[in-house]
C-alpha cells in the first residue's frame, strides 16, 4: 500500500516589493481608470463604492517596484492621468453650463412671478395678469433652455473628450510596450 502525501502548493520564490496606491475617481469613469492603470503595471486589489448614490469610487491598487523603465512608464501614466482628470471636468462642463443658465431664466421668471403677486397686492390687476404669464413663461423658457444648451455644449466638448481618450489609450499603449520589454 503506498501513501501519497497531500499537495501543496507552490509559493513564489523570490521576493516581490509593491508600490500601492489609492485613487477616488469618477463612478461613470470606473471602468477607463481601471483598465488605464492595468496598462501601467497596476492590479486592482479592492474597489470601495462608498455611501450609496456616492458618485465616486475608490480604487486600490498595487504593483511591483522593480518595474522596467519605471521612469518613462511613470511619465506617461502622469499624462494618462492628466487626461482623465480633463475628461471628468469637461462631463461635468456639459450639464453644468446648462443647469447655471437655467437657473438664472428660472430666477428671472420668479422675479416676475413676485412682482405680479406685488401687483396684485398694489390693486393692479392688469399688469398683475401680464408679469404672471412673463414668469410662467420664464420657467419654461428655463426647461427649454436647459435642453437646448445641453446639446450644444454638447456637441462643442464632444471631441475635446475624444482627444483625451486618445491621450489615454496612446500612453498606456506606450506603457504596455515598455513594460513587456
Amino acid at each position: 500500500m503506498t501513501q501519497t502525501t497531500p499537495s501543496v502548493p507552490s509559493l513564489p520564490t523570490g521576493f516581490v516589493a509593491y508600490e500601492y496606491t489609492t485613487v477616488r475617481v469618477p463612478r461613470d469613469l470606473e471602468s477607463i481608470y481601471t483598465d488605464s492603470y492595468r496598462n501601467f503595471g497596476w492590479i486592482t486589489e479592492a474597489t470601495e463604492t462608498g455611501l450609496p448614490g456616492a458618485t465616486t469610487v475608490t480604487l486600490k491598487l498595487k504593483r511591483d517596484r522593480a518595474l522596467k523603465n519605471r521612469p518613462l512608464v511613470a511619465e506617461l501614466q502622469r499624462q494618462a492621468d492628466i487626461a482623465l482628470v480633463s475628461i471628468a471636468a469637461l462631463e461635468r462642463s456639459k450639464t453644468s453650463a446648462a443647469l447655471g443658465l437655467s437657473i438664472g431664466v428660472g430666477i428671472v421668471g420668479t422675479a416676475f412671478l413676485a412682482g405680479s403677486v406685488f401687483s396684485i397686492d398694489a390693486g393692479l390687476v392688469p399688469l398683475s395678469i401680464v408679469l404672471g404669464a412673463v414668469g410662467l413663461v420664464g420657467w419654461l423658457a428655463g426647461y427649454l433652455v436647459h435642453g437646448r444648451v445641453l446639446a450644444q455644449r454638447s456637441a462643442r466638448v464632444i471631441p475635446l473628450i475624444e482627444a483625451q481618450y486618445d491621450v489615454v489609450y496612446q500612453s498606456g499603449e506606450q506603457a504596455s510596450h515598455l513594460l513587456a520589454a
